[in-house]
Order: C-alpha cells, then sequence, then structure tokens
C-alpha cells in the first residue's frame, strides 16, 4: 500500500497534509495570528463524514474569526478554533445549524450523547418506504399470479398498482434524503444523498421503479447500520468514564459527607472504603491497603498502598479503608486525562487519516466525472458512428452511470481510519498507555531502534549506599554530615539515598549557604566557613586535579560519589541503583518485536553503565553523558535511525524525548516536563509496556490497511461490474453499507483484551 501512495503523491494526493481542515485564506490570518484564540467543541449529529465536514467548511469559509477545523467523526463532533474577537461559539453553533446541521456547544466532552433529532422522522419514512415497498411486491407478485391464470387485464392493473406503489415508496423513504440533498446543492457541492437523490430520480426517469425504491430503503436502513456500530464504538470509549464514583466521602470536621466526585478540590480530605473505586487522584494520608489498579494502569496484580502513596482515580480500593487527599479535580484526573486524549487523538489526524481523507476529497468529484462520461460518451460516439458497444442502449448506459454515483461515497473509506485509530488508543488506555495522539501510534509501529534511560526506567531508580569509604584522617560520620548538608537542597535519586543513609546514623544535615549545581557533575557550596564538594570523581579532578581519588575496585559498578573541600578530600560514597526485575526480559520483548538496536543512555560511570547493559543484553551504552551530550547522542542517533524512540522519565530526558521520533516517559513518578514533551506516556514503570505499545502500533498499523484495503478493493470491484453491467443500484448500496459495516467491525477488533 505504501508505493500506492507514494505514487498517487506525484499526482497531488497528499498523504502529508495538515493535521487540521485550515479554512479560506480569506479567514485565516484574522484568527491565526491573534493571542484570543479559543477553543470550542460542538456537537453536530449529522456530520459524521468528510463530505459533511466540506460542506460545513464551505459554509463557514467567510465567517469572521474562525481558523481551523478539526473532526471528530466517531463522536460527531467538531472542534473549532476562533478569534474570541470577531465571533464567539453561540454564533459560530447559529452559523452551523444554518448550514443544515443543527449545531450545539458541548459543555463537557465525557458526557455528550450524539444524538440526531432527525432521526425518529428517518426512521418513519424508512419504515413508510418499506411498507409500500413490500406492498408493491405483493401486488407484483399477484399480477404474475393472474397473469398465469390468464387474467391479463387483472394482472396490468396490479402491476401498474406495483409501479405506483413503488414510485410512493421511494418518495417516501428519498424525503429526507432529497432534503439533505438539496442542502448540498445550496452549498455547491455533492454528498452522498445528492448522489443517491440524482441515482433515484435517474432510475424514476427510465422506469426503473423497482430499483429506485429499493435503492432507497436500502440506503436508509445503511444509515441505521452505520449508527448502530458507530454508538457501539462510542459505548466501548466512553467505557472509560464509568471508572470514576459518582459520589465521594469527604472528611469535614470530623464527619463523613458523600458529595459529588465533580466538586471535590485540591487538598480535600477523604475516605476510601473497602470495594470502593478511588474517586480523584490522590495521595495516601492514613490506612492500608492493596489497590488494583489494572482498569487505569494495565497492572493485573493488586498494588500495595500506605501513607505517602499515590493512588489513580478509578483504581478499585481493596480491604482496608483509606485516608487520601485529594491532589486533582475530577476533570484533571488521570482517567479524565484519558478521556481527554482519546478525543484529542481523533481530531490529531494521523498520517494515514490525512491522506485517506484527502484522498476521499478527489475520488467522489472523480467517479461522479466518470458517471458523467458514462452516461453521456458512449450514447455521443454512437451518434457520430463509433458505436463500439452495438448491444448496450442508451438507456442501459444511463442505468450504468447511476449504479457509479451510488459508489461515489467515500463513507466505508473514511470512516476506516478513525474507527481503528480511536479504537487502538482506547486499548492502549486499557493497558496504561497514554498516546497523544494518532500519529504516535503509527510511529510505534515503525519503531526500530530504542534508546533507554538507565536511571529510573532500567534500574528502580532508588540507589542504596553500599558503602562509605573515607580517606585517612576522616571518618564516616564526617563524609555523611558533609554529603547530606550538601545534597538536602538536591531532588536526585542519590541525593535521597545519601539522606536516608545519613540518618540512619543520627546525622542531620548543616546548613549551606552559596549552594552550586554543577550539571552532570555535582554540587559544591559554603559549610562551617569552608567550600565543600560532593559529587563524581570527575569534578574533582576538573576543581581540585591535585587530589588523587582511588576508586575501589570492588564497587568499580558502584556509583561513586566524592566528598571535600577546598583543604582536602574526606572520602567516597558508593552507590548502587538495582536493576528491575523486568528488565532484561522487556529487552528481550523488545527484540522479539522487530526492534533491531537497543542503546542504553547513562550519565553515570562507564563500568556501572556497562554492567546495567551486560545484565539487560543491550547492543551499546554510552555512559558519562551529560545532559547535554545525551541530547546530541540522540540527535545523532535519529539521523542514523529515523525510526528511533527513546524512553526516560527525568527533567534532564526531556531534551533527548523530543528529538526522537517517538518519546516514551516511563513511570507514573515522571517528571512534570518529561511527562508534557513525551509522545506517550507510561503510567506504570515497567518496561514491558514499551514492547505492548510498539506491538500495538503494529497490530493497529496491519488493521488500518486491512480496512483502507477492503473498502478500496470492494470500491473497485463494484466500479468494474457497474461498467460492465451486471449490477443494480440496490446491490451499490448494499456493497456500499456492507464496506462500511465491515471496516468498522475490523477496527473494533481492537478493543478485546
Amino acid at each position: 500500500m505504501q508505493p500506492i501512495i507514494s505514487w498517487l503523491s506525484r499526482f497531488g494526493f497528499n498523504s502529508t497534509c495538515h493535521r487540521s481542515f485550515p479554512l479560506s485564506q480569506t479567514a485565516i490570518p484574522s484568527a491565526a495570528k491573534t493571542s484570543h484564540q479559543r477553543v470550542e467543541l460542538f456537537s453536530i449529529p449529522a456530520m459524521d463524514c468528510a463530505e459533511e465536514l466540506a460542506m460545513i467548511e464551505k459554509g463557514l469559509a467567510r465567517h469572521p474569526g474562525i481558523a481551523t477545523l478539526d473532526p471528530l467523526y466517531i463522536d460527531r463532533q467538531l472542534r473549532v478554533r476562533y478569534d474570541a474577537t470577531q465571533t464567539d461559539s453561540l454564533r459560530i453553533a447559529a452559523a452551523i445549524s444554518d448550514l443544515g446541521f443543527p449545531a450545539q456547544v458541548v459543555t463537557r466532552a465525557a458526557a455528550t450523547k450524539p444524538d440526531n433529532p432527525r432521526r425518529t422522522v428517518r426512521w418513519w419514512t424508512t419504515l413508510g418506504g418499506g411498507v409500500l415497498l413490500l406492498l408493491a411486491g405483493a401486488a407484483w407478485l399477484v399480477g404474475r399470479y393472474l397473469a398465469a391464470r390468464q387474467l391479463a387485464a387483472a394482472a396490468g392493473g396490479l402491476d401498474i398498482t406495483a409501479d405506483v406503489l413503488c414510485v410512493l415508496s421511494a418518495i417516501v423513504a428519498g424525503a429526507p434524503v432529497a432534503k439533505a440533498g438539496w442542502r448540498a446543492i445550496r452549498l455547491r457541492t455533492a454528498d452522498m444523498n445528492l448522489l443517491m437523490t440524482i441515482a433515484a430520480v435517474g432510475a424514476l426517469a427510465i422506469g426503473d421503479f423497482f430499483e429506485a425504491a429499493t435503492a432507497m430503503l436500502l440506503f436508509g436502513i445503511s444509515l441505521f447500520l452505520e449508527n448502530y456500530s458507530l454508538e457501539r464504538t462510542r459505548r466501548v470509549v466512553r467505557g472509560l468514564a464509568s471508572l470514576t464514583p459518582k459520589v465521594a466521602h469527604r472528611l469535614s470536621d470530623g464527619q463523613l459527607v458523600d458529595v459529588d466526585t465533580e466538586t471535590l478540590q485540591i487538598g480535600d480530605t477523604l475516605v476510601v472504603k473497602p470495594g470502593e473505586r478511588v474517586p480523584v487522584d490522590g495521595e495516601v494520608i492514613e490506612g492500608t491497603s492493596s489497590v488494583n489498579e489494572a482498569p487505569v494502569s494495565g497492572e493485573s496484580i493488586p498494588v500495595e498502598k500506605q501513607a505517602g502513596a499515590k493512588l489513580f482515580a478509578g483504581s478499585l480500593n481493596g480491604e482496608g479503608a483509606l485516608t487520601v487527599k485529594a491532589v486533582h479535580t475530577a476533570q484533571d484526573s488521570t482517567v479524565a486525562r484519558i478521556g481527554q486524549l482519546v478525543l484529542d487523538a481523533q481530531a490529531s489526524r494521523a498520517p494515514t487519516a490525512r491522506f485517506v481523507d484527502e484522498f476521499a476529497r478527489r475520488y467522489t468529484p472523480t467517479v461522479i466525472a466518470l458517471a458523467a462520461v458514462l452516461a453521456i460518451g458512449p450514447t455521443l460516439l454512437s451518434w457520430l458512428g463509433l458505436n463500439f458497444f452495438p448491444s448496450v442502449t442508451a438507456s442501459q448506459w444511463l442505468h450504468r452511470a447511476l449504479v457509479i454515483l451510488v459508489i461515489a461515497c467515500p463513507c466505508s473509506l473514511v470512516i476506516s481510519t478513525p474507527v481503528t485509530i480511536v479504537c487502538g488508543l482506547y486499548q492502549a488506555a486499557r493497558r496504561g498507555l497514554l498516546v497523544k495522539g494518532g500519529e504516535h501510534l503509527e510511529s510505534a509501529a515503525a519503531i526500530d531502534c530504542v534508546a533507554i534511560d538507565k536511571t529510573g526506567t532500567l534500574t528502580t531508580g532508588r540507589a542504596e549506599v553500599v558503602l562509605v569509604d573515607p580517606a585517612p584522617g576522616a571518618s564516616v560520620e564526617e563524609v555523611l554530615r558533609v554529603a547530606s548538608s550538601l545534597e538536602s537542597h538536591s531532588e536526585h535519586p542519590l541525593a535521597a539515598a545519601v539522606l536516608r543513609a545519613a540518618r540512619l546514623q543520627g546525622i542531620e544535615p548543616q546548613p549551606i549557604t552559596d549552594l552550586v549545581a554543577r550539571r552532570g557533575f555535582g554540587v559544591e557550596g559554603m559549610l562551617d566557613g569552608q567550600r565543600s564538594f560532593a559529587g563524581s570523581p570527575r569534578m574533582f579532578a576538573t576543581l581540585l586535579p591535585e587530589v588523587k581519588i582511588a576508586i575501589d575496585p570492588n564497587h568499580a559498578a558502584a556509583t561513586a560519589v566524592c566528598i571535600g573541600n577546598a583543604q582536602r578530600y574526606l572520602g567516597t560514597i558508593y552507590l548502587s541503583d538495582s536493576l528491575r526485575n523486568d528488565a532484561a526480559a522487556a529487552v528481550a520483548e523488545l527484540r522479539r518485536g522487530g526492534v533491531k538496536r537497543i542503546i542504553v543512555l547513562s550519565g553515570d560511570r562507564q563500568a556501572v553503565a556497562d554492567a546495567i547493559g551486560r545484565q539487560v543484553g543491550a547492543d551499546a551504552v554510552e555512559a558519562e553523558l551529560l545532559p547535554e551530550d545525551k541530547v546530541r547522542h540522540v540527535r545523532e542517533l535519529a539521523q542514523k535511525y529515523p525510526n528511533l524512540a527513546m524512553v526516560g522519565d527525568g527533567a534532564n530526558d526531556a531534551p533527548a524525548l523530543a528529538m526522537a521520533r517517538l518519546g516514551i516517559a516511563m513511570g507514573n513518578d515522571s517528571s512534570d516536563l518529561a511527562v508534557e514533551t513525551a509522545d506517550v506516556v507510561v503510567l506504570s514503570p515497567h518496561l514491558q509496556r514499551v514492547a505492548e505499545l510498539l506491538s500495538l502500533g503494529r497490530r493497529t498499523k496491519r488493521l488500518l490497511w486491512q480496512n483502507i484495503g477492503i473498502s478500496f478493493a470492494i470500491k473497485a470491484l463494484v466500479l468494474v461490474l457497474a461498467v460492465a453491467g451486471p449490477i443494480t443500484m440496490w446491490m451499490a448500496v448494499a456493497a456500499d453499507v456492507g464496506a462500511t459495516l465491515i471496516v468498522i467491525f475490523n477496527g473494533m477488533r481492537l478493543v478485546r483484551r
């Protein structure tokens, strides 16, 4: 399929067009360059395809202040970016409604359920058309019976009755279709409703009454089937919202009060009883219990929680009651963010989706042109004496052209991509993988090289002091006193380990002045009137070159933190960060999934990083990297391996995450900067989730191209058969709705566990 895209791109089918649909150039400058931009979500029940979007886009082209339109086909919603100084949401909703698409502002996307007020009318017209068609069929059968009994006059009367009933059926079932087709004419565009109306009128004009009625009836039924299948997709995605309980137990003045979860504020104290779900993200204040985080993080084994532990909203509490402090509101909880990410992902057009949308815009007019040529061309040639198909009459050519009009609708092709992408994103969310857009899920399918930060990703990130080695004339207590004082202002995991070791010895940090942090080296400051240092051997080699530091060979694989002051070297503290239990298995799983090269990046000493690299089976280890070195190295890797993923968790990993094609932030304890920069956030600290992400990306991509292939194949087959003649209008409608249902349900296979 990729060669086809490349080939089509030469003829204007651009597969990398803009993610949004910008309006006319007269509308863009006023909104795109202002600081007063707003983004609003509109529910448009009648919009579920690129054709409707094209009409809305065309109708809004002259509306002032509108910059871009992002369609959310599955939820039948439209995200509009506009300049608030020139228009507002109510005027935009009114403008869309005036185009024939009733619209309203969505105040809370998670609670919105698209509902088309005209659906009831369409249901009754379709039912009425079906009853009339059944009566027409009955009249025709009775007429055949009477004809067999030599009652020609009565049979002829029933045949006329059947024809009249077919015409009435086509009119009744096609009334809403014709109304929507008239809307397309007013907007000077063509959609499926207009094409079906033209096809039905043409069939009636050439006397194919039964076919016109059957095609209109099947088209009405197809809309209900499509609505049903899309509603199933919506229900699956909305299942995330049901994880949060509606009522929370807030502790107020020593009393438990049941309140609406939506009213909770940051800092509120809650009680989560045994067997209940956690209402908002929080931190345990008191109590011990095992909590099932599977609905959010995908971890099937309950996690023991005690004071200080973090809780996800939507997690299921076990046997113990927990007193919890809210750290997020319900609107900003993990579950809400997951739902918002899935919503954003619909508007964020993946590369394949962008190509399909662009192709669909060219496909419909091309097929209409082909139908026009087929309707007029052969007849015109025969008048000129060039009758290449003498057995085919002008009426038959017109009929074939009308059949082609029916398959000019690209709905099955357009809907195949958002359904598949959203189902893939939903499955990722169920596994604790927050993917920030469909394009990143597609990128995951192509990854063949992975760079992994060592600390906190391959290792637990919780270093422990394994040895304090004082220099001659110094003591363990003195080394720990200086080290803990200097490290007391640091957030680094190694600093936390030094502080824990000092407290175990009963040593409290002393005040430090003139503190200076040297990135990648260590820290220095004034203690007891002397300039004191805590950092790597490289730091001492730079600042105190006359000091000779010998590293204990028995602890070559540990991290060495050297302690000293301007007068002398005091000693070395050795710390070790243990390897995660699943790190080696995760690397092996990445290899089985098609990753060809795995590289470990670390700011630690080469010997320490090499030891970790050997244990997990990495292809290469780059150590002693300063933050800027890591960025430079990832940039070089990205040039050599375009499909590079970078996995990290710290703030210093954020620039490197941005450099890679796919940036992955590991664990719920990742720094805020890493989370903001990354394309994917893994809620659990297990590296095996990265392998699952790449596997899910490949499966999504595979189903995506299956759906596109199915749509192309069915439409191409019907097109060929329509030109050749052995296919009727109702068969084309059935093929079109069949293709739509196939791609929807094929994409929904991704939501299985």
